[in-house]
């Protein structure tokens, strides 16, 4: 995976359950800004939503 430090970060959080708005707090980042994000990662990933994001992510950990 071709993701960076804080990419990892909020796909992490994401797999853990986090909302957009719990990310936003860690981070600082605006709501709006980890969805831009979450968008960009998508794309690097080639998937479209939260729950393809999910089951890329546990696929590659087994």
């Amino acid at each position: 995976m071709f993701l960076n430090s804080e990419e990892t970060v909020i796909v992490d959080m994401i797999v853990k359950g986090c909302k957009n708005v719990d990310i936003a707090e860690e981070m600082g980042y605006s709501e709006a800004t980890v969805k831009k994000r979450l968008t960009l990662i998508y794309k690097k990933l080639g998937i479209s939503n939260r729950l393809d994001l999910i089951r890329k992510i546990l696929s590659e950990k087994n």
